[in-house]
């Protein structure tokens, strides 16, 4: 399993190059958030997140792991009871700034870490219905003060890390080296395209397709 250092001493030696560790880092954890992401969607890797409403209240608080972009759906339990099997859930549809929020549950973008809920346009009255948001995790920070620490992401893919890191190098400053570039580019997407293939045969399945949801999505 790569470190973040391991990563970057096999990008020097594949490409020497004069940028910081501390740059390479910076430039590498986009990458790894990027790639986290997609093989999280490929696998339907999802979180599940609860909290419950208050009366009256329109804007609550994601998880500290969670975008709204990385929103899959948002369900809001039915009556105020112990969350079980058997519970009946109301699927909120996603409604941007100049959309119609009314007529149902809807749910928008807060702004920063945060979301709004509404029910026909106005915050949902009762306090204690459980919200599931269901949603994409994002991958914790990397470091230049931690280069010893592993990537989330999987050993198997950390060779997408290498390859991204050395194309982007490659790409970068007032002479780049478009054929460097195009090398390992090639070989990241060959590998990607390995990768999707694969997941596509494993994970095919949509991640909340069960009885407990009131609405399909």
């Amino acid at each position: 399993m790569a470190t973040i250092q391991e990563i970057i001493t096999y990008a020097d030696r594949k490409y020497p190059n004069q940028e910081t560790d501390a740059n390479k880092v910076l430039d590498m954890n986009d990458i790894h958030k990027n790639i986290f992401t997609k093989i999280s969607r490929l696998k339907n890797a999802y979180e599940i997140y609860d909290t419950d409403t208050i009366a009256d209240q329109l804007t609550y608080t994601l998880p500290s792991d969670c975008l709204v972009s990385n929103i899959i759906t948002i369900m809001v339990a039915s009556t105020t009871a112990d969350i079980t099997n058997s519970t009946v859930w109301n699927k909120c549809d996603f409604a941007g700034l100049n959309d119609n929020n009314e007529g149902g549950y809807f749910w928008g973008d807060g702004g920063g870490s945060v979301f709004s809920l509404v029910y026909d346009g106005l915050p949902l009255t009762l306090t204690g219905l459980s919200i599931r948001i269901f949603y994409y995790p994002e991958p914790a920070e990397l470091l230049s003060s931690a280069l010893g620490e592993t990537p989330d992401l999987d050993e198997y893919y950390h060779s997408l890390l290498k390859y991204a890191l050395i194309q982007d190098l490659a790409s970068q400053g007032q002479n780049p080296d478009g054929e460097i570039a195009d090398y390992w580019q090639a070989k990241y997407d060959e590998f990607m395209k390995e990768i999707e293939e694969d997941l596509n045969n494993k994970y095919n399945q949509n991640p909340t397709t069960n009885n407990q949801i009131k609405e399909v999505w």
